[in-house]
């Protein structure tokens, strides 16, 4: 059917106004999905937008034929404009306003950096347009008690769910002394479990595109395990050996240097030393017993124990007498080149030798000894300058004062920087997380724009206010490409709030809270509880980084969007109402 003349310009407006909505959903929502990795310096901004743009669009056409019910009917009694003149007219203009008072909502939103609920602001538009027709009336407020207790709901199941895996990851994995082969026995659980949830959500009620819909519930828990078990089997034998293989030849001292400085925990100072040499303590001092000795060519480092930092470097030392003053050796790093001082104000000097327990060798041979070097940085970049000179048999350190007293144990609760193994194996797993997370987000979250969009082309194609005409999947496209937009140009910014500002996020972090927030959403979304997907993220982000540092959670930011979510509901429906307004009396 044609749409008749005096129509045309609501379907145009509406078009539009959803394409902007669908780039504020795309900048602001799918922070969700990839804020965590890009925090946790899994991914770059650019892999990130990549990786999001191909499963935003494959979710919003494979996904997101399903519109959700509660969004068209379930908050305003859409009979109710059957019962007056032109209420199909009415009705579309509606749909035009609840689209522009969402719109608006979400870029405000997004120009502060604030993660609000694309959900919510399309139901908060919708009940201002309706308001403005039929007052209260038109209000389903059961259906608004719902999602006014998910405010509050969907933080704390996240919350508790991720905080629930990161103790269950804490006790297996992050407290153990070398974390890297518990990490590989556990990590093909993660993977299958990751697969076979979401594998699940993604049958269960599936896309009538598809035919999903058509499979049995015992053939979905078929499907679901099947895949779950081959990832897992996949994973142990093909994926496992790998990472093993890499962590324990492949990495560079480079690397560790770079995971290690950036931890806060406290540290001690402590002398790792092969069994042919003697340890040694600070402070105490004997001499090399040979005059002359061959090269010494060091690079390696030692597996880190627990509360301590690992330093690797290379030491070249010519052939030469140890009691001359001449320059033996410097301490280098790889990373950011020589080391030139410590903190130069305040310094605090340790001077220490070492001699091997046989007074015989001559030789030191590459490997024999390894100088673990352990402090506490204020933060990635604390060491700007450094040197260690060896003359005349000693080793000059320097540290900031706010070096904790030689032997004292660090508290593990304050760390929250994962260990190289760790970084290692859960970074891919995160990737999997975000990824997955991403294309059932344009699945579900495409219908907080396309919604009020395809009931708008609905009404102007039938004339009817109640239709149950099939979506067209090229709307859906129209709409994947608009989030995709959207993440490209202003998508970063909430990215960084979510994935950094919020709090500081590893990759064993990010994983407890992509599978726990995923989880709760997966679990509301089956039993009809309306949750938002912002909510259940930050609210994990919050748990999981209060759990694993006393200081690791950024209040101040967290209240400002609490605000926002408070204000969402209002603010987008006081817009709408505003542009309904303005449709049904002034234009």
């Amino acid at each position: 059917m044609l749409i008749p003349e005096d129509q045309i310009w609501m379907v145009v407006v509406g078009f539009i106004i959803a394409f902007i909505l669908a780039f504020g959903i795309g900048a602001n929502d799918v922070a969700n999905s990839f804020g965590t990795s890009v925090g946790a310096k899994v991914l770059t901004l650019k892999q990130a937008c990549i990786l999001a743009t191909i499963c935003e669009l494959s979710g919003s056409v494979l996904l997101g034929a399903k519109v959700s019910n509660t969004i068209r009917k379930g908050i305003v009694s859409v009979e109710l404009f059957q019962t007056i003149d032109n209420g199909h007219v009415l009705l579309m203009a509606g749909q035009v306003a609840a689209l522009g008072g969402s719109c608006i909502w979400l870029l405000v939103a997004t120009f502060f950096r604030l993660p609000v609920s694309g959900t919510h602001s399309i139901v908060g538009a919708t009940m201002g347009f309706s308001l403005v027709v039929f007052g209260l009336n038109a209000i389903q407020w059961k259906g608004l008690l719902k999602i006014v207790g998910s405010w509050f709901l969907s933080p704390l199941l996240s919350g508790l769910a991720s905080i629930g895996v990161f103790f269950l990851m804490r006790f297996m994995v992050l407290r153990k002394e070398d974390p890297l082969e518990p990490a590989l026995k556990l990590i093909p659980g993660f993977f299958g479990t990751v697969v076979l949830v979401n594998s699940f959500s993604i049958f269960y009620e599936g896309p009538s595109l598809l035919k999903f819909d058509r499979i049995p519930l015992y053939g979905i828990f078929i499907i679901s395990c099947g895949l779950g078990i081959i990832t897992v089997l996949l994973v142990k034998f093909v994926w496992v050996p790998l990472v093993r293989r890499h962590i324990l030849t492949g990495e560079s001292s480079r690397h560790i240097l770079k995971g290690y400085c950036s931890r806060k925990s406290k540290k001690k100072l402590s002398v790792a030393v092969d069994d042919k040499y003697q340890s040694v303590e600070d402070n105490k001092s004997s001499k090399l017993s040979s005059s002359n000795h061959e090269s010494i060519d060091m690079d390696t480092y030692v597996p880190r124990a627990e509360g301590e930092a690992v330093v690797g470097f290379r030491n070249n030392v010519a052939k030469g007498n140890t009691d001359d003053k001449d320059k033996l050796g410097r301490f280098t790093n790889e990373n950011n080149g020589v080391l030139q001082g410590l903190e130069n104000q305040n310094k605090v000097s340790s001077h220490f030798e070492v001699k091997p327990s046989n007074p015989d060798e001559t030789v030191y041979k590459r490997n024999q000894l390894n100088k673990v070097l352990d402090y506490s940085p204020n933060d990635q970049n604390a060491i700007t300058d450094g040197s260690h000179n060896l003359t005349n048999g000693k080793m000059n350190v320097s540290f900031p004062p706010n070096l904790s007293t030689i032997g004292e144990e660090p508290d593990p609760i304050d760390s929250v920087k994962d260990r190289p193994a760790e970084a290692q194996v859960f970074s891919s797993l995160q990737i999997l997380t975000a990824v997955f997370g991403s294309f059932a987000h344009g699945g579900n979250d495409v219908s907080n724009a396309i919604g009020p969009l395809i009931g708008l082309w609905l009404i102007a194609t039938t004339q009817s206010v109640d239709s149950s005409k099939t979506t067209d999947v090229w709307i859906l496209v129209y709409g994947g490409v608009g989030i995709s937009v959207g993440l490209w140009i202003w998508g970063r910014r909430v990215i960084q709030t979510l994935g950094e500002d919020l709090t500081k996020i590893s990759p064993s972090s990010g994983v407890c809270i992509e599978i726990g927030s995923a989880l709760t959403v997966l679990i509301a979304s089956k039993i009809g509880l309306p949750i938002s997907t912002t909510h259940c993220k930050v609210g994990s982000v919050v748990f999981v980084g209060r759990a694993r540092s006393r200081d690791n959670v950024n209040w101040g930011i967290f209240r400002n969007i609490l605000v926002a979510w408070l204000v969402t509901l209002p603010a987008a429906g006081a817009i709408s109402a505003l542009l309904m307004y303005i449709f049904t009396f002034v234009v």
